[in-house]
């Protein structure tokens, strides 16, 4: 991995201490037993396949890389937005028209974040997606 990508390991660096350019954001798994009982880790295959259609690209790879961090701190860290905005090739800005902004927001928006304030509960395994939504769908993926 070049110097310029960021692994797992890495991530301490990037998400422990809080940028003095941007906003940090505290992140922690939502604990669903429920959902963890019948539903797809955040970085499946049917993730991609089910839940980036209903998500978007940006949401998508934002959760991917909030559960990366959950590998190397399991009870929840601080996230610098700036730099993972950054990292995942997004707007960077410290305001709340970001394309980092809305994706958080879409999360929120679908269940899969909740909280507030700089503070955000994020589930690690998601749900089945929703029959109106796999109904907005192509066949292909549809019948995947």
């Amino acid at each position: 991995m070049s110097q310029h990508q960021t692994s797992p390991e890495n991530l301490s660096a990037l998400n422990r201490t809080p940028s003095h350019h941007g906003q940090s954001v505290s992140v922690v798994p939502w604990r669903d037993a429920t959902v963890e009982s019948l539903g797809f880790p955040v970085r499946s295959e049917y993730i991609e396949w089910f839940w980036l259609p209903v998500l978007g690209p940006s949401a998508t790879w934002l959760l991917r890389r909030i559960d990366f961090g959950f590998d190397q701190f399991p009870e929840g860290y601080l996230l610098d937005a700036r730099s993972t905005a950054q990292a995942l090739g997004i707007a960077a800005r410290d305001d709340a028209g970001t394309i980092f902004a809305r994706a958080l927001s879409r999360l929120q928006s679908f269940g899969i974040a909740h909280g507030g304030s700089g503070s955000f509960a994020v589930r690690r395994v998601l749900p089945p997606v929703a029959q109106r939504h796999l109904s907005r769908m192509p066949a292909t993926v549809r019948d995947a």
